[in-house]
């Protein structure tokens, strides 16, 4: 069978300084001639997404890929891209009018505004995505709003997620922390969190929680003051802020935490450090996306892997957000990527990823499919949850407060003021794309 011969490719190539993937799908070096003839000089069709490592497996691509090329006869490549600050090497490229990437993945829809300042990617709205197989009804909730800018649709969502606390049962029991009826604690505030990890610090003499202060911190904060303030903007409505009281006594706490003990700080060099340990069954708690609780459930017991809300998520939610798919205009491929986003993407090929990594479908009968507590627990919050800012300079902003934010927590200032106003000053001088 010719399908089955033209199966796809899983590829490695990193991207480094400004220098493009090198991909056998790409737009601009291949022999194509417009879009959809996606010609890689091998004779047949084919399309070129490209990804950070984390992402294949986890969000389900190279299942989407071999499908696609069974039932189609077309190549798909999926490449990878190192992390976030690799993209600005795309953009270079993009503005000469070539693309070695029909289709990129990026982390946090809001990473792609980037792109969108720069008129580098399409608006879905205007690719017929949305006709056939595949319509705007079909999509969960808010997640196309998330990956929406002023009536654009400049990405388009998969794995739904939102940040929480994933919790370890088994440690409460042992700190004597559960309810009278055997229940987890409610969380009124962070003293109750803090209270509680300082708890089981004493107990085992390793620290209560992990807090995602690693290249995810920001998402933190936000999803953090989402919670307690109901908002994470200033008076303006757009642009964000951490001078809050809320914040500050947020801040404050985590500060004690970390001089103490309690709280982790192993983020700070290793990103999944947190998911590491609380999947082993070595952590009590950990606040970063909320999809661990699946991923942990096999190997921490089901009834030990469990999501609870963090103070205020339940009646403000928390930082929403999926990873969303940009197609650069540079591409000559964009009907061939269409077709493979209608046909293998947006499927139930999504059930899989979401039931093993808690990547939640965005399409409304993959997501039905899904049966467990902790997917209703994650789409509570999701409902009442908001996307991070839609800001040209979020990739910068994400490194440099991740940077005060470790700094502040590990020095020996403890008023949060110099560190907030450094934060402050930070919005002030970034292009938030606010006139």
């Amino acid at each position: 069978m010719v399908n089955k011969l033209k199966r796809a490719s899983i590829l490695g190539g990193l991207v480094t300084g400004s220098i493009a993937m090198a991909a056998c799908g790409g737009g601009g070096n291949g022999d194509a001639s417009g879009p959809g003839n996606g010609s890689s000089g091998s004779g047949y069709e084919s399309v070129t997404i490209a990804a950070e490592p984390w992402m294949i497996e986890k969000l389900g691509f190279p299942a989407m890929a071999e499908a696609f090329t069974e039932d189609t006869g077309i190549e798909v490549n999926v490449v990878e891209y190192a992390d976030p600050e690799a993209l600005s090497s795309f953009s270079l490229q993009w503005k000469t009018g070539s693309a070695d990437q029909d289709l990129v993945v990026v982390d946090g829809a809001s990473t792609g505004v980037q792109f969108l300042e720069q008129d580098l990617i399409v608006d879905f709205n205007e690719t017929g995505v949305f006709s056939g197989p595949l319509t705007k009804e079909d999509f969960v909730g808010e997640a196309l709003a998330f990956n929406e800018k002023d009536g654009v649709q400049f990405s388009l969502p998969i794995g739904l997620e939102t940040y929480n606390i994933s919790a370890n049962k088994s440690f409460f029991e042992d700190a004597d922390l559960l309810t009278s009826d055997g229940e987890m604690p409610t969380f009124e505030d962070w003293e109750a969190v803090y209270d509680a990890a300082k708890a089981i610090y004493e107990d085992t003499g390793n620290p209560g929680m992990t807090i995602q202060w690693g290249p995810n911190a920001f998402s933190t904060m936000l999803s953090v003051e989402q919670a307690v303030r109901g908002d994470f903007y200033g008076p303006d409505g757009m642009t964000v802020t951490f001078d809050t009281e809320e914040m500050r006594e947020v801040f404050s706490i985590w500060k004690r935490g970390v001089d103490e003990g309690v709280f982790s700080t192993d983020t700070f060099s290793n990103k999944d450090a947190g998911r590491s340990n609380y999947n082993a069954g070595g952590l009590a708690m950990l606040l970063e996306t909320a999809a661990h609780v699946p991923e942990a459930a096999p190997d921490i017991g089901e009834d030990n892997a469990v999501l609870i809300q963090m103070p205020g998520s339940d009646q403000n939610g928390s930082y929403g957000f999926s990873a969303g798919i940009v197609m650069p205009k540079a591409s000559e491929n964009q009907e061939v990527a269409v077709q493979f986003l209608q046909e293998a993407v947006m499927t139930d090929l999504q059930v899989e990823p979401g039931l093993e990594w808690g990547k939640l479908p965005v399409i409304k009968s993959a997501f039905d499919e899904i049966d467990a507590d902790w997917k209703d627990g994650m789409y509570e919050t999701v409902q009442l949850s908001v996307p991070a800012p839609m800001y040209p300079d979020l990739v910068k902003i994400q490194d440099r407060s991740k940077q005060m934010l470790q700094e502040y927590l590990t020095g020996s200032e403890n008023d949060p003021d110099d560190f907030i106003g450094k934060l402050e000053n930070l919005f002030d001088e970034s292009n938030l794309g606010i006139e």
